[in-house]
Formats: structure tokens, sequence, C-alpha cells
């Protein structure tokens, strides 16, 4: 390291706990660890390692406490055992390969502490590779935001004058304008850096285990909205991402993407956008298909037939969202995406978070 932080860490009287999920994070996960203690009102810092590269050796090494799960239950799972393992009223959720802006921090815990009806908060998050803030915050997902993903149309967004159209759309404003003047309530927040208050968390049963990647921190957002919590935008800026550390390569990512976010699709939609939502599903399984046609059966799993049997579940339940949420036992075997699914050679899909916006 370049500069020494002083660490706060550990102050009885702290009100933030950071909780940390890793899975071959080996080469970023001392300088997160160090970065999060060193952040004002941090009562301890928590790392729970899904793999077994080191990270959790190097995490312990570095001052955070450490839980070892290498059977890989999933992102939301990791996230509740570390949430449990702590007693301060507030936790960021942080990913090992996010740097916390310490005064963004700083103005978000002030934030969420001053209204007990915010449940959680997240400002700007930076890519580190580009500069530029990325979709972190906004409205939930809908069938709209799934066609343009199948179709890209976020390389569209790269021209002015359709960022300048797509700014006037209700819908689609939020992939344009990143950074709110004020903080604003919004439908939902993305999991890499966010402060979520424990009353809050605990009162909807944290997140649901049954995503693995992708989508846990949609469903959060949507049960802690229906239970009456509100969800802040923040103008500050929270942290530098890396980003793209969670797959091995772009279809692998674009896999577990459709995975979770068709579950919750499954879970909660109206049957008209359920349906808009299988179209969709259908076009990026054609698109993933024609770039890797050894991966038919797997993404067609993925995409289509697995979120198909999640929305019969549900229709058999009689009522959207009554499955979730789920918590995975501490003893579960290892699970990848498509554990269940025809295996593929493109299954080196790691919980460690990155947020493909």
């Amino acid at each position: 390291m370049s500069e020494r932080l002083e660490t706060t860490a550990g102050s009885a009287s702290a009100r933030l706990a950071v909780v940390i999920v890793g899975y071959g994070n080996a080469d970023s996960i001392a300088e997160c660890v160090r970065r999060a203690r060193a952040l004002d009102d941090v009562a301890e810092v928590v790392v729970v390692d899904h793999g077994t590269d080191g990270t959790a050796d190097i995490a312990e090494a570095v001052g955070a406490r450490v839980f070892r799960r290498p059977q890989n239950p999933g992102f939301g799972a990791g996230q509740n055992r570390g949430v449990r393992a702590t007693t301060a009223p507030y936790v960021l959720l942080l990913n090992p390969d996010a740097v916390p802006v310490p005064a963004g921090i700083a103005a978000g815990l002030a934030t969420i502490d001053a209204d007990h009806g915010v449940a959680m908060v997240q400002g700007v998050i930076v890519n580190q590779g580009t500069g530029e803030p990325e979709r972190s915050q906004g409205r939930e997902l809908g069938p709209v935001h799934l066609y343009g993903r199948a179709l890209g149309a976020k390389r569209l967004l790269a021209l002015r004058p359709v960022r300048a159209v797509a700014a006037r759309i209700g819908v689609l404003a939020d992939h344009v304008d990143r950074v709110p003047d004020a903080p604003v309530p919004v439908a939902s927040l993305a999991a890499t850096a966010v402060i979520v208050r424990r009353d809050a968390f605990d009162s909807v049963g944290g997140f649901d285990e049954s995503y693995f990647l992708y989508g846990e921190d949609l469903d959060l957002c949507h049960r802690l909205r229906a239970a009456g919590w509100t969800l802040l935008a923040l103008p500050q800026r929270f942290a530098l991402h890396v980003g793209g550390a969670s797959a091995s390569t772009a279809v692998a990512r674009e896999r577990t993407w459709w995975r979770g976010t068709m579950r919750f699709a499954a879970l909660w939609w109206s049957p008209a956008a359920w349906n808009a939502a299988l179209g969709a599903a259908v076009l990026q399984w054609c698109a993933l298909v024609a770039r890797r046609p050894s991966l038919a059966a797997c993404a067609w799993w993925d995409l289509v037939w697995a979120p198909v049997r999640d929305r019969r579940e549900v229709t058999r339940a009689g009522t959207r969202g009554v499955i979730a949420p789920r918590r995975a036992p501490e003893s579960a075997p290892r699970r990848t995406p498509s554990s269940s699914a025809p295996t593929g050679d493109d299954a080196d899909i790691r919980p460690a978070r990155a947020r493909a916006s």
C-alpha cells in the first residue's frame, strides 16, 4: 500500500458493521478489508469466504473476522451469515472488489440514522475502469429492461442523441442519469456497497437464499418496500468498483444474471410481465447459443426451463412471492448456478459479486 490507513474498527460505540462475501478474491481482499476497517464508526469487518484460494487467511491476517464456507451456498446466503454474526445497528454490505469512499459512507450512515423509516441507502458507485457511474439504483427491473439487455440496447446509450431520448423516458432514465441531485427514494439498490438497517433486514428475513447470484438484491428491495420501508439513493460517491469478477467469461455472467433475474420475475411479476420476460429470455438464449452452440442445453435450463419451474411453483402456491425468503442450511452441499442442469463448459461462476448494468 502506498498510504497508511488509520484503523478505527472495534470501538464499543461504533454503529456500523461491514460484511464482505468473497470467492477467489485473494488479490483484492486485503485492500478491501483495510479500507473497510479504516472507515469511521466501524465495529467490525466480517468476511465470509466461499472459496479455497486463501482469501479467508489473508482477510484474517489483516484484521477481519472470517467464516469459511467452501460449499459455496451463494451470495445472499453468505451475506445472511455475515449479518447474523454482527450486532451493530447498521451493516455495510460490501463487494470484495469495491473500495469504499469514507466521506460517502459517513454521509450514508448519517442519512439512514436520521430517518427510522429508511431501510437501505447507497450512493454513487463508480466503475474503476471507466470512471463512470454504474447503474446501482433506480427503478425495479421490468420487461423493458430485459428486452433491452437481450437486444444489446446498452451499446446505443453511448450515442448522445439516444441518451437524450432515454433520459426523457421514465423507465429508462436511470440508465442515463445515475447521479441524483439529492437523496431520492428509489425502488431498487444494487448490493455493491449498500448500508442496511439491521431491524429492517431482519424484519423481512434477510436475503432469499434460493438465489445463487443476481436477483437476490432485487428481491430484498421488493420485500422491504412491500413492508413499508424506504430505500434512498444518495448523490455522494460511495465506492469504486472493479466489476466483472463474478464470472469467468461474459457468457457465464449472462447465464447467471438471467437465471437470477428470471427467478425474481417468476416470483413477483404479473402474468403479462412474466410472459414478456419469457420472450426476452428466449431472445437472449438465441444470442448465447449463436456464440456458444455447446451451451444450448444448459443455457436453456438457466434462462427458460428453471424459471418456468419456479413460476409453476408460485402458481401452485396461489400467490406471487410466497416462496421467499428461503435460508440454506449451514451444511448445504457446494452449489453452482446450474447444479441440477445439464453440464456445460462454462460453469466457473463466482459469487464474488459484480454488477452488470
